[in-house]
């Protein structure tokens, strides 16, 4: 009688290896029928880079040993979520790296935020990564510190939407804000005779394979180029105003999906206004004794002492196993927000509420229950919202 109703619960909680299968099957054929035509396209591809002219793919030889210094956050994703609120916490660290530093200079903050009606977690991040980058380019100006490249993980340009300028709230402002901190450091990488670079790791854009003529191809551009470059190679696409303009050539043609295009021109829009006049320019390159063949976005201005395909080379050259720039991976390492660091934050909160409102606390204490106390397994006991001893 007990296997029966092992054979009955398994049938209902389960999923059988069949449909398993038939799913499985299914998103293999998907992607061998894409890979199969990007890999016969290869050759054309390429083809039409070298005959475009306004791309150009070159080969890593004119690479510098530099100082760099990398910068990135994290963040909780979703905040921690009370009732009265969204509270969030913000990691961001740096660190540089290069034997022309002199010295390694490592540094971690931790940043609180508490919203009550909305999560802007994500935009605080940014928002903090571009202080802590300002941070850095001063105290160059000012002698303190000396490094060649700024390393950013994830975009140099904030992608603010036109639509977003137009309204009147705390996150349009604050993305105002950001826009703001980003032209001063573009303008203080000037000064300082610094190059920054983005390295956009996630990117799924398809602009180029459709600049190209290869709208058939379903995968991104990051994808075609892993396999169109070769180990050492990088392709230079031009400024953001270059692109935007080759888009718009595609109007109208049927080379393109129009209503594809319709949405992307003004996502491009938004990037330049944003720019505030500088030259942002892009180039994906494919670093050698990578684990993986992948290509690497990266968006970047140079300065007067950096050209371009120097700059290039150069992060290339420190790009090894991951493909991405080595000061990136190891930002990137100090990064985690543990649950133990959830639990003092909250706890912290707590007891300095406690201080301030003494007899009142009780009835603050409402709008610090967790909205979920299920999912948050950082509290050690969801039920217990008291005072210290």
């Amino acid at each position: 009688m007990e296997s029966r109703i092992n054979e009955t619960i398994e049938e209902v909680i389960g999923v059988s290896p069949e449909i398993v299968d038939k799913a499985l099957d299914k998103t293999i054929d998907k992607l061998y029928r894409e890979v199969l035509d990007i890999i016969e396209a290869i050759d054309r591809i390429r083809s039409t880079i070298l005959l475009k002219g306004s791309f150009t793919i070159k080969q890593m030889d004119r690479s510098m040993d530099l100082c760099y210094y990398a910068l990135d956050s994290s963040f909780t994703s979703p905040a921690i979520e009370l009732i009265g609120g969204y509270l969030g916490i913000v990691v961001v660290s740096y660190t540089s790296f290069g034997k022309t530093c002199g010295r390694t200079e490592v540094d971690s903050k931790v940043l609180v935020d508490l919203n009550f009606v909305e999560d802007l977690t994500n935009i605080y991040a940014k928002y903090y990564e571009r202080q802590t980058a300002l941070k850095l380019l001063n105290a160059k100006k000012v002698g303190e510190i000396n490094f060649d490249v700024l390393l950013l993980d994830g975009e140099l340009i904030p992608r603010i939407l036109p639509s977003w300028r137009l309204q009147n709230s705390k996150k349009s402002r604050l993305y105002q804000r950001i826009i703001d901190m980003t032209e001063e450091m573009m303008e203080l990488a000037d000064k300082t005779d610094t190059a920054i670079v983005g390295v956009l790791k996630r990117s799924y854009s398809r602009d180029i394979v459709n600049i190209l003529g290869y709208k058939e191809l379903k995968m991104s551009d990051r994808a075609v180029l892993s396999l169109v470059l070769k180990p050492g190679e990088y392709v230079i696409l031009g400024s953001y105003v270059d692109l935007r303009n080759e888009l718009l050539k595609l109007k109208d043609k049927g080379s393109v999906d129009n209503e594809w295009l319709r949405a992307r021109i003004p996502w491009y829009d938004g990037i330049i206004r944003s720019m505030a006049g500088h030259t942002v320019r892009l180039a994906f390159y494919r670093a050698e004794n990578t684990v993986y063949p992948t290509a690497t976005k990266i968006e970047y201005l140079t300065s007067s002492t950096l050209d371009e395909d120097t700059l290039i080379s150069s992060i290339m050259k420190i790009s090894t196993g991951t493909g991405i720039p080595t000061p990136i991976d190891y930002v990137d390492a100090l990064l985690n927000i543990p649950a133990s660091l959830k639990y003092t934050v909250y706890q912290k909160i707590i007891a300095e509420l406690y201080k301030k409102l003494g007899a009142n606390f009780d009835k603050a204490s409402v709008f610090l229950s967790l909205m979920n106390p299920e999912k948050m397994r950082f509290l050690k006991d969801s039920s217990k919202l008291a005072p210290p001893n």
